[in-house]
């Protein structure tokens, strides 16, 4: 019997363990088990011979398809480029007419430094002080200053450099505005690119403009947070996500509509012809035609091979609905592209389905009434929520409370009302009869978004706080061995996952350097308590490291913050100073701000956060360089202790040298991110820190921190990270000893290494 289930696993297998563990001991512990096992198990030779083709497999794919890199990069290097413009990042509506806003646009590269390019490759961009205007298809040749593509990386969050390579962005940077720009406009449209924008035309103009470009080419570029946020509290995201609820919808679309038209006709046929067949591959046809409008992205492209792979089996006579078709699926969407395991949408796919099929044959229920089949409805639904909640845990450190009562009544207006619909007015678009249509679409969508928007929904968002991977395996497994004739080995993960947490020995207090590029924001936590210093930049597009990084992770680790001290006025500190307080956190402020938000210096003095004592030493006096004027704070327990200077500079050190006879600290975060003007030898002496933290961006525009800094610090003996390249720092105070973490260093993605 051909071991079809032993190759799948094993394939599967191998592109996990290849993608996330190769060349580290995981990879080969468990490969190596498998080996000896297949010395004395004869199944296991197929499932090792598989896990090894799957590795080599996804190698090769990498080097043709990712290996892509900048050639010859340097910090601050210009590159003469030619590019197409795919997409123009719209500009906030309060700062669209702003003469200084750049331009921000994503462009697949056609050559670089005089050598074309055949790999996909795509780069965001930005260019300063322009009046042109940018059309997707343009062309634009000059010199850029690349780097790259570096995301902020911070615990719990997500990690945009795996969204990013996993989309081809391989660089980011700035038009260099000291060479010249040519712009090749009036390009033509491919044949999919003008079937999408023909499509979009039609609903172009409408209130709910922003869903329809979401439903039909997944673009959520245009949805706003807040419906965003309400839409995640109601648990009816995946609605908006090109899945495989709409390509299925297009396929029934089709499949019932040429049946409707050959039963409304009376149309007779040979019986020797299989009308199956026919309904089949129209309803193929209308997925395949939704698949390239809407952009043919991966998670279309994976279910419609999901479908194929059903159709295929229903058309043979084969059991469709089955495992089996479910492993092909999935081993041919791997093959397809193995490193769509980066993507969480695979997961969310193929583990819906599974849970589907194990719900059907599961559950011996009759369809015979109405009732019946909404019972049967409900329960399939309960299944899913249940199946997928360790899941939405693990990346959105929650769930909905909400998610099984709403999607039993949104998935069917999705599928059965609103799909339909579009179609229908796509479809009467040609025959000029689709306004009356979408008028009426219109206005029942708008009142529907206009109640979720108005309504407070915070309460059916539960925080559940962080979900490690490790976990998310071990509750998986349980919920596998409960739902099979295993529950007697359920104990094995129970007790894994009751140990992992018992044994997991949590710190006296710790802190955390978030990596929040050019600029600054710690947080000193105990007992789930914290004191917040600095909050970082917001960005000239609006939004602030607050709104993406800072309370994301604050909401995640379920921290209740008692106290914000703001360093200083400038914006790489207090930039995020309105998103807080638009936050509800304007009562933990400790810094004076007056009616305008204007900051004023720090109250100078000891103080009590829980056992810690917190001591602003500076500033004595006011100073006409801002800078000067940042409030320096040293924080200690009695035996280890972390220095605050903020951005103070060299002059500003000395002062503060001659008023405190030591400010010996443990930890020191450099002043003013490792630049020149600050971190004088006698400063570093008299500190004498074991660590130097600096905050910066990684090959940031300022250069920070500057080489000569580094080696100051590398000469005194001091040891040095930077956030820029390390990601989030975590410092750990035990009683007796501190360990320092990273994100960087925890993590195994080869494929990432610039």
């Amino acid at each position: 019997m051909f071991p079809f289930s032993q190759i799948c696993c094993g394939f599967v297998l191998g592109c996990l363990l290849s993608l996330f563990e190769f060349n580290t001991p995981v990879f080969f512990a468990i490969f190596t088990s498998i080996l000896l096992l297949s010395l004395y198990f004869k199944r296991f030779v197929i499932l090792s011979l598989s896990i090894l083709l799957a590795s080599v497999f996804l190698i090769l794919y990498y080097h043709l398809f990712y290996s892509w890199e900048l050639p010859n990069y340097h910090r601050a290097k210009s590159y003469p480029f030619s590019a197409q413009v795919i997409k123009v990042y719209d500009q906030p509506t309060d700062i669209l007419n702003d003469s200084s806003m750049p331009l921000y646009f994503k462009a697949k590269l056609l050559n670089l430094s005089s050598k074309e390019i055949n790999e996909t490759v795509f780069v965001n961009l930005s260019w300063y002080k322009t009046q042109h205007k940018l059309l997707q298809t343009d062309i634009i040749t000059g010199n850029a200053k690349l780097k790259p593509f570096r995301g902020l990386q911070n615990i719990g969050n997500t990690n945009p450099e795996l969204w990013a390579f996993y989309n081809h962005i391989k660089a980011k940077g700035y038009i260099d505005p000291k060479f010249s720009v040519q712009i090749i406009k009036n390009n033509p449209y491919s044949k999919i690119q003008t079937l999408k924008h023909s499509v979009s035309n039609i609903f172009e103009g409408s209130k709910n403009y922003w869903f329809y470009q979401a439903i039909l080419f997944g673009d959520k570029t245009l949805m706003s947070s807040t419906i965003k946020e309400q839409f995640k509290i109601l648990g009816i995201s995946h609605l908006l996500a090109i899945s495989g609820l709409h390509i299925g919808m297009m396929y029934a679309i089709g499949f019932f509509s040429v049946k409707f038209i050959f039963r409304l006709l009376s149309i007779k046929v040979k019986q020797k012809h299989n009308l199956n067949m026919l309904y089949t591959c129209s309803g193929l046809i209308f997925s395949f035609v939704y698949t390239l409008i809407s952009g043919c992205s991966v998670s279309a492209i994976r279910a419609l091979i999901m479908l194929c792979v059903f159709s295929f089996m229903y058309l043979r006579g084969y059991q469709y609905f089955s495992y089996k078709a479910l492993q092909l699926a999935l081993i041919i969407s791997l093959i397809f592209n193995p490193f769509q395991l980066l993507n969480p949408g695979i997961y969310f796919s193929f583990l819906a389905v599974y849970i589907l099929i194990f719900s059907s044959t599961k559950i011996s229920l009759s369809h015979d009434t109405f009732f019946k089949r909404c019972t049967w409805l409900m329960i399939i639904q309960f299944n899913l929520t249940v199946g997928l909640i360790p899941l939405v845990w693990f990346l959105s450190d929650g769930v909905s409370i909400a998610g099984i009562i709403v999607n039993i009544f949104a998935i069917p207006l999705m599928a059965f009302l609103i799909l339909p619909i579009i179609i229908t007015i796509i479809l009467f678009s040609f025959i000029n009869l689709a306004e009356p249509l979408l008028n009426f679409l219109d206005y029942f969508l708008a009142e529907i978004f206009s109640f979720i928007i108005s309504t407070d929904l915070t309460f059916l968002w539960y925080k559940l706080g962080e979900l490690s991977w490790q976990s998310l395996i071990l509750i998986y497994l349980i919920l596998f061995l409960l739902c099979h004739s295993l529950k007697w080995l359920i104990f094995i993960p129970l007790c894994t996952l009751i140990s992992n947490k018992l044994s997991n020995t949590l710190p006296i207090w710790q802190v955390d350097i978030l990596d929040v590029g050019h600029g600054l924001s710690v947080l000193i936590t105990q007992n789930k308590k914290t004191y917040v210093y600095d909050l970082a930049a917001k960005y000239i597009t609006g939004s602030s490291v607050v709104q993406s990084q800072v309370i994301p992770y604050i909401e995640g680790q379920k921290l209740d913050v008692r106290h914000t001290l703001i360093s200083h006025k400038d914006n790489d500190h207090a930039g995020g100073l309105n998103d807080w307080i638009k936050y509800g956190l304007q009562e933990t402020l400790l810094t004076p701000i007056d009616k305008n938000q204007v900051i004023s210096s720090c109250k100078l003095g000891m103080s009590q956060f829980g056992m810690l004592t917190i001591d602003n030493i500076w500033p004595i006096q006011p100073s006409k360089i801002s800078n000067n004027n940042s409030c320096v704070v040293r924080i200690t327990d009695g035996q280890f202790s972390i220095l605050l200077p903020g951005d103070i500079h060299k002059n500003a050190e000395q002062a503060l040298l001659k008023t405190y006879e030591t400010i010996k600290s443990t930890v020191l975060i450099s002043p003013h991110h490792g630049s020149s003007t600050s971190s004088s030898i006698e400063f570093i002496k008299n500190v004498s820190p074991s660590w130097v933290i600096h905050s910066s961006a990684f090959n940031g525009r300022w250069l920070m921190p500057h080489h000569k800094i580094m080696q100051r610090y590398a000469d005194l003996g001091v040891q040095q990270l930077t956030t820029g390249i390390s990601g989030h720092i975590r410092i750990k105070i035990f009683k007796d000893k501190y360990v320092i973490e990273s994100t960087r260093s925890k993590q195994s993605y080869w494929f990432l290494l610039n």
